[in-house]
């Protein structure tokens, strides 16, 4: 299924995306958020199938319908470091790591993949990078490798708005990284059942028009049950949180010259 939340009037309701619909889980009765669907579990899932295969199931028109991030208000956005072959390759200051690094997002930055991403004053060096995201479906803490991939809800995308020159100076990564609007998701969750070899998944960024990075999860120098498998050592990972998977080569800042992004 591909999961979405959207905007029903003030409200932000649940949905699952049917062809050119949305069929309506809030109103259908099954959840009134996406993290509260999530925690449901296989219950959620369950009663989504039902009202996918139920032809009364309320629904709203997917093309006349604004859709938020998947999951608004994460719990935790946490976002792995250098970890594609071909972006460590770009970078003339990395060094192939030995195991994997991490710095957060915060969740009051997450936007809607189509909202519109601010521009701070504080920066010229507005860099794009994408990044496929994991979403955890279950409490995991000090969880082995072998434990990971049945604890994944689904998978969205993330688009890891940095601000360079921020970031760079003196090692600025949390600032740089956490302007309001620097954390558009989506624009689903793809579960896990439909999704089934994340490690063999296609990357592209285009950037008005013109394709800026075109990679592959295949170029992963950690896996995915690596990296949650350390992350869930360090702290419990729930259900909901957003682990993020690095990004491939192609990054504004490396380019010859460097390409930025601009106000509009």
């Amino acid at each position: 299924m591909k999961l979405v939340t959207f905007y029903s009037g003030i409200n932000l309701n649940v949905g699952i995306l049917s062809g050119d619909d949305i069929i309506d889980l809030t109103e259908a009765g099954i959840a009134n958020s996406m993290l509260e669907f999530i925690a449901g579990g296989t219950n959620s899932l369950k009663r989504a199938h039902a009202a996918l295969q139920d032809h009364t199931s309320p629904r709203s028109v997917l093309k006349d319908t604004r859709l938020a991030a998947p999951i608004p208000r994460p719990g935790k956005v946490l976002c792995s470091g250098i970890n594609y072959r071909s972006h460590a390759n770009e970078n003339p200051n990395a060094k192939m790591p030995t195991e994997p690094f991490f710095f957060a997002k915060m969740p009051s930055v997450v936007i809607g993949h189509n909202d519109i991403i601010p521009f701070p004053k504080q920066t010229q060096e507005l860099d794009y990078e994408i990044e496929f995201t994991a979403v955890i479906g279950k409490f995991l803490s000090d969880a082995s490798e072998q434990e990971v991939m049945p604890g994944i809800f689904g998978y969205t995308l993330l688009h890891d708005v940095s601000a360079r020159d921020v970031q760079f100076k003196d090692n600025q990564i949390t600032l740089g990284k956490n302007f309001n609007g620097f954390c558009p998701m989506g624009p689903c969750i793809v579960t896990s059942d439909e999704l089934t070899r994340p490690e063999a998944t296609a990357l592209q960024t285009r950037l008005n028009g013109t394709i800026m990075q075109n990679g592959t999860t295949a170029d992963w120098l950690f896996s995915l049950p690596r990296l949650i498998s350390f992350l869930s050592h360090v702290m419990a990972l729930e259900p909901g949180d957003c682990i993020s998977t690095g990004t491939p080569a192609g990054v504004g800042l490396f380019r010859n010259p460097p390409v930025f992004m601009k106000p509009g």
